[in-house]
């Protein structure tokens, strides 16, 4: 183990998803190092929910919209242990500017003249694993460090004011009765279901186990207007949370609902961390990376390796079993903004049926994690 660092930095400047699957890391460091104090350095946007993370000191963050960020200025030279979570760029740059004894980040494979200074620079030159999941990444810092660990845990905390938000809203939109949460959105159109049969779905849930549909969305308008849009399809009208809570509070609330619904998207990872049954549907991305995390599990778990209805614990990803998929393409073309066949061809029945197969799954029973 790395002599004991007073202070630590991780830097994931990726986006949110990612940054929530760094969580297992903290942790780690946290057993590892009791005394040294951890900030993280993230994308503005990406991190806020950290900042109810009691072991965490600080969160710095990546403004992109400003010309002078002044970022590098608040790491520069201030840490005894700096990290880098991927193989960007601009996060080893970080690291290598802030890190005072111990850079560990990850360079891709191969002995290219880029990678020369990462391999010259970093004092651990990682090589980026690429098909394992990503939650992994921080175990395979863990090594370098020499920390042993049995468990990897994705923790989200919030805090006694978001429980009363979210009691709050629940109160004043008349949910009273055990319910089950739908966040039909995701960050890039190729992984959209069509909103028809999302209502399908709800409305069939609803008559099936008895449950109160709460619909949610991000503060975007687009979607906001889009969710409404959708509950206009169901014969149950579903409540809708459209935009009113943060990443902590939306936690919260699925850590309280009997199951959910969504897509490939950081809000399946925060249901995921909660340990409710869950459907996730994924379009073209590799599920080997982007399983969501079986928090009671083995460290060392991997995705099942065959496509369809794939399952571990009660979390039931459902993925078109094509030969093309997954292509690990933003959509056919790429672009991200046109639909992919691969997620439109997902029926209500199949997912209907992984419903009904994580609802018989054993619900784990994880702790309010309240900071």
């Amino acid at each position: 183990m790395t002599s004991s660092p007073k202070n630590i930095l991780i830097a994931n400047i990726r986006l949110i998803g990612d940054v929530i699957l760094t969580t297992p890391l903290i942790a780690l460091l946290r057993q590892a190092y009791p005394e040294a104090d951890i900030d993280i350095l993230v994308n503005r946007g990406t991190g806020e929910f950290l900042e109810k993370d009691q072991r965490v000191r600080k969160v710095i963050y990546v403004d992109n919209n400003k010309k002078n960020d002044g970022y590098l200025g608040q790491i520069f030279r201030s840490y005894d242990l700096a990290i880098n979570m991927n193989s960007s760029d601009r996060g080893n740059i970080a690291v290598l500017l802030a890190g005072r004894v111990t850079r560990i980040g990850f360079r891709n494979k191969g002995n290219s003249l880029k990678n020369i200074w990462q391999r010259l620079l970093l004092t651990h030159p990682l090589v980026f694993p690429e098909d394992i999941p990503v939650v992994h990444h921080c175990g395979v810092i863990a090594k370098a460090l020499q920390i042993p660990y049995t468990h990897l845990t994705v923790d989200i905390f919030w805090d006694s004011a978001d429980e009363a938000r979210v009691n709050s809203i629940l109160n004043e939109r008349g949910v009273n009765t055990p319910y089950f949460v739908v966040h039909p959105f995701a960050r890039w159109i190729y992984k959209y279901w069509r909103p028809e049969r999302f209502a399908a779905v709800s409305d069939a849930i609803v008559e099936r186990y008895g449950l109160h549909p709460v619909w949610t969305s991000s503060p975007s308008a687009e979607e906001k207007a889009g969710l409404a849009n959708a509950a206009l399809l169901c014969r149950h009208q579903p409540t809708l949370i459209a935009g009113d809570l943060s990443i902590n509070q939306m936690t919260c609330l699925l850590k309280r609902a009997k199951c959910y619904l969504g897509l490939d998207t950081a809000i399946s990872h925060l249901a995921a961390s909660v340990g409710i049954p869950m459907v996730a549907l994924y379009g073209p991305t590799f599920i080997s990376r982007w399983f969501p995390w079986y928090n009671p599990g083995s460290p060392d778990q991997v995705c099942p390796p065959q496509r369809g209805r794939l399952q571990r614990g009660n979390i039931v990803v459902v993925q078109k079993d094509r030969e093309c998929v997954p292509c690990g393409k933003a959509g056919c073309d790429d672009s991200g903004q046109t639909a992919s066949p691969c997620m439109l061809e997902i029926t209500e029945d199949e997912v209907l049926a992984a419903m009904a197969v994580c609802l018989a799954s054993p619900t784990v029973n994880t702790p309010n994690l309240n900071a």
